[in-house]
């Protein structure tokens, strides 16, 4: 790697919050707050936002309001969602239609993993039967003109200690998805546990496999590795990364996966290495204020309820 950054590049930072952010959370936040949300993301000058997952609601609630949620989501940034099957693509294509979201100003996010033990607790597939779900989802993304952005989860470490994570798996991973016409693929350290030189070796490896694909990065931050994996991600020319507001998130389906690389932090950093990002830090910093005001009314009118409830 070289040591010297060069200056006054843009970089992107895309906004996870009201998804892998909220997907963790024990409460379930109202559609009226989610929309509050991406209206501060906005302030701060935030152009792409993760909104949602088109997911059966039974494995995550959190966000049970998709469709409901799209239609009202205020226009501006470039929205994306998470879908992981046919049945959760069609809902999407079917809520951002009815939202008024002409197809390819948004974008829909198909994620496997590198780890086997990984995409059968996340997808319930193995990784070739999620590969094959991915197929069919370019296919149908091509013929309607819906952009597809794909990444891998636990691209440089497994959350199971037993097991390796194959730099030529991710490759080839990214190979695929980059067949399959994607142009975005974004690395995850979804349990935070890699280095700065494991990062940058995977990048390059994935880079070399998929040549024509944009990479991004999504951190986790478990040992303290956060900050200088960006670090590392700047200096082999990643300008895509993503983060959230407060550091919320996790997975609840990776052991140990502790919360996203903090927005504000990142962007500080980033702006530090003399990069820009065009966001607003003192809007960001009030946007992390107002997720932590909405989590803490709604972790205490859901517990008054539950108490309510129960007696």
């Amino acid at each position: 790697m070289t040591s010297t950054l060069p200056a006054g590049a843009d970089v992107t930072l895309v906004d996870v919050s009201m998804r892998d952010g909220l997907q963790d959370e024990s409460v379930i936040v109202q559609t009226s707050d989610k929309v509050a949300m991406a209206a501060a993301l906005i302030r701060a000058g935030i152009s792409s936002i993760e909104a949602t997952s088109f997911v059966h609601p039974k494995w995550v609630p959190q966000l049970a309001d998709a469709d409901e949620l799209t239609y009202l989501l205020p226009k501006g940034p470039r929205y994306s969602a998470l879908v992981l099957n046919m049945r959760g693509w069609h809902r999407a294509a079917a809520a951002f239609d009815r939202a008024d979201f002409a197809r390819g100003s948004y974008d829909l996010v198909f994620v496997t993993s590198a780890s086997e033990r990984h995409a059968k607790s996340n997808n319930n597939s193995t990784i070739d039967e999620t590969l094959s779900a991915f197929d069919d989802i370019a296919a149908a993304s091509r013929a309607a003109g819906i952009s597809l952005r794909a990444t891998i989860a636990c691209a440089f470490v497994s959350p199971w200690p037993d097991e390796v994570i194959a730099a030529d798996r991710v490759a080839s991973i990214a190979a695929r998805f980059a067949g399959g016409g994607v142009r975005t693929i974004t690395l995850a350290d979804t349990v935070g546990r890699a280095d700065p030189f494991v990062v940058a070796r995977q990048i390059s490896e994935t880079r070399s496999a998929a040549p024509a694909a944009t990479l991004g990065l999504h951190l986790h931050d478990s040992l303290g590795y956060g900050i200088a994996n960006v670090h590392a991600g700047l200096q082999l020319g990643i300008r895509t990364f993503e983060g959230a507001l407060a550091g919320l998130g996790g997975c609840p389906f990776a052991p140990g996966a502790p919360g996203n690389q903090d927005i504000v932090a990142l962007a500080e950093f980033v702006e530090a290495c003399g990069f820009t990002t065009n966001v607003d830090k003192a809007a960001l910093i009030e946007a992390s204020d107002c997720i932590r005001r909405i989590l803490e009314n709604t972790a205490i009118f859901q517990g008054d309820r539950d108490l309510a409830t129960s007696s």
